[in-house]
Parts: structure tokens; sequence; C-alpha cells
């Protein structure tokens, strides 16, 4: 894990470092990280990760730190044109219309699973019908969802938007640590075998790449 902040001269150091098997999934590292961030007075506000990491379980954990993980979202995309985020949705996640402006029939709830019911005629007239997620059912015409779908849906609407990209693009940053940090201290070339041994390593190198940040970053400062 890295500081990272938009504004120029900023110092940006390591705050997290781990090991782990190859046979780990990098999608159980971040709250780890999170939380070790946490102990140590240095959790983050954003944190920008690639699409294995913001998973809606993780998004939803750190939420719980007060940490916002801004990731692009894992699987393929629907391929209708329309989403939940046409229609409109209460503060309480009930659908109150369609993106045609049509109210629904009826809406029920079940735990955090939501239904909403349309009239089959309105939903056959529409020239929208091929491109909505509304199915037609033995009584009606119904948009099913839960609260996941509702937030993946919305992160994807996130997605499209300039906001979204222009604060993403700092996350390309981190690659460029990774490579200088194997340039400056042999990273991928240990000497030593053993997990434990090789978290010692990797530790100690990130240390010297901050080091040697802050002895770069006061020198410029001073210049």
């Amino acid at each position: 894990m890295e500081t990272y902040s938009p504004d120029e001269g900023q110092l940006s150091l390591i705050t997290h470092v781990a090991v782990e098997p190859a046979h780990n999934s990098d999608a159980s590292a971040l709250m780890p990280a999170v939380v070790d961030a946490e102990k140590r007075g240095l959790i983050p506000q954003e944190i920008l990760a690639d699409s294995l990491y913001g998973s809606d379980d993780n998004c939803e954990k750190a939420q719980e730190h007060g940490v916002s993980v801004v990731s692009p979202v894992m699987g393929a995309k629907s391929t209708k044109a329309l989403s939940l985020t046409d229609f409109v949705v209460s503060d309480t996640l009930t659908v109150l219309a369609c993106p045609e402006g049509i109210c629904p029939l009826f809406t029920k709830q079940k735990k955090n699973r939501y239904r909403a019911a349309f009239d089959p005629a309105d939903c056959s007239a529409c020239p929208k019908k091929d491109e909505c997620p509304v199915r037609q059912g033995k009584r009606g015409s119904y948009l099913r969802y839960d609260e996941k779908t509702l937030r993946i849906a919305r992160r994807r609407a996130k997605e499209k938007t300039a906001e979204f990209r222009e604060k993403y693009r700092f996350r390309s940053g981190i690659e460029g640590t990774i490579s200088s940090t194997d340039r400056k201290t042999g990273m991928k070339y240990l000497r030593v075998r053993g997990l434990k041994a090789v978290s010692f390593c990797a530790v100690l190198k990130a240390a010297a790449v901050n080091i040697l940040r802050a002895a770069a970053f006061q020198q410029a400062a001073v210049a």
C-alpha cells in the first residue's frame, strides 16, 4: 500500500507490505492491509485498487473502517442498455419509476431482496423494452434485485464518469513503485527462502525506498 496525492510536491510513502504464498488470492489481501494501516494510524480515506481487490464484500468491509475503495467492478457487464441506475430509486432502495417514468403497480421487499411489478401492457408498448432489465412473469412484468446488485450497478455507472477516470488514473503509480523498488533494491531476486525471511527482506527494502524518497523530498524542499 502506498500513499498518493493529486497535488504535486507531496511525499508518497509505502505504508504496508505483505508477502503471501502464490496460491493465495490477492482479493483477500485488502482488508488485512486496511486493518494493519489502521492499527498504525496510517489508514487512508480512499484506496485506489484494481478490480481484483474491489469486490463488493471488500468495499463494504472497508467502508466499515471509513475507507472508500475506488476500483472497477469485476465480471461481465450486462448486454442491456438500461440498468438499475436508470430507474428512480428511493432512499429505502424501493423503485419509484422506470426510465420512461412509469410507476410500478406495487413493490415488495423480503430482507435485502426487492421486487417491483409493472403493468405488462405498459411494458409491451415501451420503446425501450428490449433494452430494459424488467422481465415478463406469469402475472406481470417484474424487476427483481437485491442490495448488492444495486450497489454494483451504481459502481458501474460511476466508472463511466469523468470524475472516476480522473481519480483512478493515479492507481497506475503503484506499478511504477513496484518497478522502481525492484531496480533499486533487487526485490525480485532475494537470497533467502521461506515466507518469514522473504517478508522480513521485503519490509526492509520498502523501508529503504521510503528513506530514499524522504531524503530526496527534503533535499528538493531546501534547494
